[in-house]
């Protein structure tokens, strides 16, 4: 599109940032002006108001000298009318009243700015969507087939480790192929391997082949894959909404991811016991293609072939060992995100283990036949994602005030949540309990991670991103210790263990880490 269109984005967003930026959250990229229409949406942020403008394009470029300003100014008065009161004889494909209105509401909710002000991101959410109902189902289904294949806690610690060593040793590599090169290619190549992955682990499942040794390599491979996929896809986040939309577009990110916490894991619960594993497998692996597909409606990301060193120099293009201390020496002269990221280690090896050892709990402290297992452990995953719904909400909606203070509230609600449950034995008891579970981590998942982005220089994002999936490789550790204690003294003194320890950190953040209170 021509400048001019670009001036109309600028006009319509209330931005001074220039047309460049304005394109790229506008979820297009400027092009030549060619056959057909282009549809533009555009927000006046000062008034609230949202409309949809239509450019039309060149039809002939020698017709008329100046066809794109004549197109800006025709759309520029459709977009001023609603204020100044001008009328058009015909104003070109306006947006219906009933659109507008549903539109300037949605805008005018604080909950929604980021969803509504940039169009990539309802993009990058819908695709986001397809991969995490995928994940979440795998994690019932593939919980559910260790532990009726083997009847062991240690078995469901031993696939959890199997997950955990690849991110280990390929998270920070992940990090600096993020920052080089397009990162939704490499979030699509991900998403790809985990389609194929799961479509061979439901083919086995068909054929009654499936063994213990099959859910092991599954997990290892799944975990190289996402390696790579899931520091890129963290960082793109940034790129998509920029910085000042930052904090809305993480809770939102979480908000989501809740929600199909709220009906993925109780959908494959279900499905297990109705029709098997095999074909929740199979609906996985089109969850996986469907999250790639959607994935192209997004812009590529910037590939940047020299990373930028400590100093904001260019650096020349070295080997990824040298770029990962880059990081490495980056986060430790950032003392916020230092801090940050290492307390955020030490309670996600707590928080894990709860999810990772409920279908043995439910089975073992509920006296659940194997299908009941299967549905029971589905609706406590359900409703402990409604909790997590209710907890990103709130900090969607929050200023961005006192975060650490919300943080260190976030670990004693979770903590405390996490005793209850451990010295319930009824079902119902169990589901009320689990909301908070629920609202807990949610709450502290999406504050820690607004508190790390905005807090890092773009260039470094996606290295940052694979050093926080690195620390989810350790804290799969501690679910392999959590499972073992649980073989060995129960799983309610291994749930208990773990919620006692989240208050002391809580304790000791509140005593003894005034600078982490006082984070805003």
């Amino acid at each position: 599109m021509g400048d001019a269109c670009r001036v109309l984005r600028a006009h319509c967003r209330g931005r001074r940032d220039g047309a460049g930026d304005v394109d790229r959250r506008d979820g297009r990229r400027a092009s030549p002006p060619a056959a057909g229409r282009h549809a533009i949406e555009c927000a006046h942020t000062a008034s609230g108001l949202i409309e949809d403008c239509t450019l039309p394009a060149d039809s002939s470029e020698g017709d008329d000298p100046l066809p794109s300003k004549r197109s800006a100014d025709a759309s520029l008065a459709t977009v001023r009318s609603p204020q100044s009161g001008d009328e058009s004889d015909d104003p070109p494909h306006t947006t219906p009243a009933s659109t507008n209105r549903l539109v300037r509401w949605l805008g005018s909710i604080p909950t929604f700015q980021s969803l509504i002000e940039v169009p990539a991101f309802r993009w990058y959410l819908v695709a986001v969507s397809g991969n995490t109902a995928a994940m979440q189902m795998q994690n019932v289904a593939r919980g559910l087939l260790t532990y009726q294949l083997t009847g062991s806690y240690a078995a469901l610690g031993f696939v959890e480790l199997a997950n955990t060593f690849p991110r280990l040793l390929f998270a920070l590599t992940g990090g600096v192929v993020a920052d080089r090169t397009n990162r939704r290619l490499i979030v699509q190549i991900g998403q790809a391997t985990n389609a194929v992955i799961v479509a061979i682990i439901a083919g086995l499942l068909f054929m009654e082949a499936l063994r213990f040794e099959h859910l092991v390599i599954a997990a290892v491979l799944q975990a190289v894959a996402n390696s790579f996929a899931l520091p890129a896809r963290q960082a793109m986040i940034p790129d998509v909404v920029g910085l000042t939309f930052l904090n809305n577009a993480f809770a939102l990110n979480v908000s989501l991811m809740s929600t199909l916490r709220l009906g993925a894991p109780a959908l494959a619960g279900v499905l297990v016991a109705v029709v098997g594993a095999s074909w929740v497998f199979a609906l996985m692996a089109g969850l996986f293609t469907f999250a790639v597909l959607m994935l192209f409606r997004v812009p590529p990301t910037p590939k940047t072939e020299r990373p930028v060193a400590l100093d904001g120099v260019e650096a020349p293009l070295r080997r990824p060992v040298t770029d990962i201390l880059d990081a490495l020496r980056y986060i430790w002269r950032n003392p916020m995100v230092r801090m940050v990221l290492i307390v955020d280690m030490f309670l996600g090896m707590l928080t894990f283990p709860y999810q990772r050892l409920l279908p043995g709990f439910v089975t073992d402290m509920m006296s659940s036949s194997d299908s009941e297992a299967a549905v029971r452990t589905g609706v406590l995953l359900a409703i402990t994602a409604a909790g997590g719904i209710a907890g990103s909400l709130v900090v969607a909606s929050r200023p961005n005030r006192h975060r650490g203070l919300f943080v260190i509230g976030s670990v004693v609600l979770f903590g405390v949540a996490l005793f209850a449950f451990s010295l319930s034995t009824v079902f119902l008891v169990s589901c009320g309990i689990v909301v908070f579970l629920g609202a807990g981590q949610a709450i502290r998942q999406a504050l820690n991670n607004i508190i790390i982005q905005s807090n890092v220089d773009n260039d470094f994002r996606g290295r940052v991103s694979s050093i926080m999936l690195f620390e989810d490789g350790i804290e799969s550790l501690g679910i392999f210790f959590i499972a073992l204690l649980a073989s060995a003294r129960g799983p309610q003194f291994a749930l208990a263990t773990t919620a006692v320890l989240m208050l002391g950190i809580a304790a000791t953040m509140w005593l003894l880490m005034p600078s982490y209170r006082r984070l805003q």
